[in-house]
């Protein structure tokens, strides 16, 4: 089965960080056939564990910075629990709406401003 962006991604960070995918999961206490589903997009992707994985690279020197994004892609949802209501109406306005590619990239930059704003 094929890697979803979440699996390349580890695999590329494990790969930086000298790991194999069974010292990976030796390291986390799971077997190799978890991490595996999670990276072909088999298994669900906790929050608690993009924790976990996050952790074990930044441990290693190694930034996985997209990884929560590239565990909502995978998992194909995003969860608004926590967002207040309009955020929360905001979001549902979006996904059911049909915007053409320019649009989007429009939105997708924006998005950008907004994420790099937030982090500071």
């Amino acid at each position: 089965m094929a890697l979803t962006d979440f699996g390349k991604t580890v695999r590329k960070a494990r790969l930086d960080a000298g790991e194999t995918l069974l010292t990976m999961a030796k390291s986390l206490n799971v077997s190799a056939a978890f991490l595996s589903a999670m990276e072909t997009g088999r298994k669900k992707i906790s929050e608690e564990w993009v924790n976990k994985i996050c952790l074990f690279f930044n441990e290693r020197g190694i930034d996985v910075e997209k990884l929560r994004v590239y565990a909502d892609i995978s998992n194909k949802s995003v969860s608004i629990d926590g967002c207040d209501p309009d955020t929360q109406i905001l979001i549902a306005g979006f996904l059911r709406s049909d915007l053409d590619a320019e649009t989007l990239a429009k939105v997708n930059e924006l998005a950008k401003i907004v994420g790099q704003k937030y982090k500071k």
